[in-house]
């Protein structure tokens, strides 16, 4: 059974958080860019510490107009949770032949800027 993560307090100059925002430091796995209709983008891998010696740390990918470091630099800062919703069919249903429709949601992180 896994343990719950260790929740820790956020440091004293931490940006305060408003409704679906997280705060997040990590380490810098990667970057890379891609264009956009809005403009240029930078997508971030970024590695969070792990809760314990045994446990793999979290990685996420961050979303931001503006590069966010370079890799194995450590970045520290407020995202907002974005999503959306999507919907697809099941495979058949080997028995019966059922298909079914599957709800369920796409989550990102983007970087709260400026």
């Amino acid at each position: 059974m896994n343990s719950p993560a260790t929740v820790t307090s956020l440091p004293a100059n931490a940006p305060k958080i408003g409704l679906a925002q997280t705060y997040l430091k990590g380490k810098i796995a990667h970057v890379r860019s891609t264009k956009t209709d809005n403009g240029r983008m930078f997508l971030t891998i970024l590695k969070t510490a792990a809760p314990d010696e045994y446990s793999h740390p979290s990685t996420v990918e961050l979303s931001s107009s503006e590069k966010l470091g370079e890799v194995d630099d450590t970045w520290s800062g407020v995202c907002a949770v974005v999503g959306y919703p999507r919907v697809y069919n099941s495979k058949p249903d080997q028995e019966t032949g059922e298909i079914k429709s599957i709800r369920t949601a796409t989550i990102s992180l983007r970087v709260v800027e400026g």
